[in-house]
């Protein structure tokens, strides 16, 4: 699979993997602008990961959560902004 399809694959599953969490993206970056390349990096990391097909089933049975799972590359960052 090439970047842009993975890119393509992941973008989606991390901005629902924060949407469970209760992370507001907007808001986090509207704040600070700076914040858009930890975005793009988290969101590049999740293109990494080889879990996308754990993760979709993780999302379809999870409307909301207070941790994201242990696989997920992007957790520590999602449940600070979460607890923020």
């Amino acid at each position: 699979m090439g970047f842009f399809s993975r890119l393509t694959q992941h973008e989606p599953l991390f901005r629902d993997m924060a949407d469970r969490l209760g992370v507001d993206f907007r808001a986090w970056i509207t704040a600070n602008p700076d914040n858009i390349g930890d975005y793009r990096t988290a969101v590049l990391s999740c293109t990494a990961c080889t879990c996308a097909d754990a993760c979709k089933g993780w999302l379809e049975t999870h409307d909301t959560a207070d941790h994201a799972p242990d696989y997920c590359r992007n957790r520590r960052m999602l449940e600070s902004l979460a607890k923020a």
